[in-house]
């Protein structure tokens, strides 16, 4: 964890404040807000929170590992400029690392507490926590059941509500509409999968939760969206895929399975979801809530 008195950020009165505090493209978020992003240390994650430390903000990284989870890690879905950036801003201090269970309730409101008392003011979350597990439906018990949906749903409930909770006692009212919630679901939320029954249960849970709160979070200036990738070329994916690489199998789908194939004839990587993400958070979509954007290379509409 980054100690408090570390995160030191120009102010935006000093001259080229926001320019440094960014090196990608777009619109420069006023000096080091926070976002904080849930399953950091996943691929899916790790993308996101490289993504957001390029686009100027400060991160507050959420996972269950403790101590650093991206020290030495060289897997598949994380590529080393990702690492760089993700090392550089420790370094720094505008990424702070926390482990924290999404499913542990008091676990969440204190990390909460913790990241609003020493982090600069909240702008957005990510809610990119996520857990898969594969199986029939009659071959799925209890246990594994609540693990998903554990993970993608209630998960997605504690942190989002705490999180607001923070917001709004950090501004009641907010008539720029800057501040935004993003949650990472799945098109499985809306497309029929055989042996992932529970997984699409917990992502269309996480999905119309997301969605209804934007209804409530409007009133505080606060945006709500849901980004639904398809198959995305991650750890997770490719530990269903037993290691092996299936790309072309799931680009042309498998009618015996009941799968559609990827009319845009590729698997998805990280990168495609870590730009709509940033645009959600960004000041291009402040007009937008309660939206779900499907990045899945159209499979979802074939």
């Amino acid at each position: 964890m980054i100690p408090s008195d570390e995160m030191t950020a120009p102010t935006p009165s000093e001259p080229g404040a926001a320019e440094t505090a960014a090196t990608g493209t777009g619109p420069t978020p006023p000096a080091f807000e926070t976002v904080v992003v849930t399953g950091a240390a996943g691929g899916m994650g790790t993308a996101v929170v490289a993504d957001l430390l390029t686009r100027g903000y400060a991160v507050a990284a959420l996972d269950l590992p403790e101590g650093d989870p991206w020290q030495g890690r060289h897997d598949s879905d994380r590529d080393d400029d990702a690492l760089a950036v993700i090392a550089k801003a420790t370094e720094t201090g505008r990424l702070s690392y926390r482990s924290c269970s999404v499913t542990d309730g008091a676990q969440v409101t204190s990390t909460l507490d913790e990241i609003a008392a020493t982090m600069p003011p909240l702008l957005g979350l990510v809610n990119a926590a996520g857990a898969l597990e594969t199986s029939a439906v009659l071959e799925t018990d209890e246990e594994q059941w609540h693990r998903v949906l554990g993970v993608n749903a209630t998960g997605v409930f504690l942190v989002t509500r705490e999180t607001l909770r923070v917001m709004v006692s950090q501004c009641a009212q907010d008539s720029s509409n800057r501040r935004s919630l993003v949650t990472i679901s799945s098109n499985s939320a809306v497309v029929p999968r055989a042996h992932m029954a529970a997984y699409a249960a917990s992502k269309a849970a996480a999905t119309h939760f997301t969605t209804s709160l934007g209804l409530e979070s409007a009133r505080y200036g606060v945006r709500a969206n849901v980004v639904a990738p398809g198959t995305t070329l991650t750890n997770m994916v490719m530990g269903m895929w037993e290691g092996q690489d299936r790309s072309a199998q799931m680009v042309a789908g498998d009618p015996e399975a009941f799968k559609t194939g990827i009319p845009l004839g590729r698997v998805g990587r990280p990168e495609d979801v870590t730009g709509v993400v940033g645009f959600l958070l960004g000041e291009s979509s402040r007009h937008m809530t309660m939206q779900v954007l499907a990045v899945d290379g159209g499979a979802a509409q074939h």
